[in-house]
């Protein structure tokens, strides 16, 4: 599991109630469990508010992802060959660049995941860089929520639907009225502010953030079936 922008935990130094949630699930659901924290080792707790990001979420925190699977193949408990990568936001953008076919073995070395899953992640920047021709090493599940002015829909639905277009196995699912961090347990529908010096108008933004019940009970069903087809295969 990647987390978002906001870190892993919270000033009292408790797991972030999303990520606590996403957790149970997973362990209830049979899967073994690695939460990435790739803030507080480095002196920082969360970086939504911050204009200039020490740490860029396509280029660096992938290393991240591929040291944890790294370290997974070497534990005697579990399917080494059925590890799969989670991501959420900044660490959905993690995901989607790290599962990049040409960037596979500059992050991972000999590694690969078995397929990952990426929930509101902002892709802009990545649809850029591979021109929109993005193409993904094993299989993808993205959660896009239609209402996000966080990381827009639009720039993820269309690259995913040309990465789909072009064969390789990516698939997105949109939900209606969704916004940023839909499927939060008890998140009420809010706005904050973010900054991101990247952004060309506006470095500081407002942006709506919440929990969305329907989208989060559906994606919950969409994950455990996507993940259990893929874990068989």
């Amino acid at each position: 599991m990647m987390h978002g922008c906001s870190g892993l935990y919270t000033k009292s130094g408790k797991i972030r109630t999303n990520s606590s949630a996403w957790i149970k699930r997973f362990v209830a659901w049979g899967y073994v469990v690695l939460v990435v924290d790739g803030f507080t080792p480095r002196g920082f707790r969360t970086m939504c508010k911050r204009r200039k990001r020490p740490l860029h979420s396509i280029d660096d925190r992938p290393f991240d992802a591929y040291g944890g699977l790294a370290w997974l193949k070497k534990q005697p408990f579990l399917n080494n060959d059925q590890i799969f990568l989670v991501g959420w936001s900044n660490g959905a953008m993690a995901t989607l660049s790290g599962l990049r076919r040409d960037k596979a073995e500059y992050f991972g070395g000999g590694h690969r995941f078995k397929g990952a899953v990426a929930f509101y992640p902002g892709c802009i920047t990545l649809k850029k860089r591979v021109r929109n021709r993005y193409k993904p090493y094993a299989p993808l599940l993205v959660f896009i929520g239609l209402a996000d002015n966080w990381t827009w829909a639009k720039p993820c639905i269309d690259m995913i639907a040309q990465a789909s277009k072009d064969g390789f196995p990516a698939k997105y699912i949109a939900f209606r009225g969704a916004y940023h961090a839909f499927d939060h347990p008890n998140l009420p529908i809010k706005t904050r502010i973010s900054r991101n010096a990247k952004w060309k108008k506006d470095k500081e933004r407002y942006v709506t953030v919440g929990s969305n019940g329907p989208a989060r009970e559906a994606a919950i069903k969409f994950i455990r079936i996507w993940l259990d087809k893929q874990a068989t295969k």
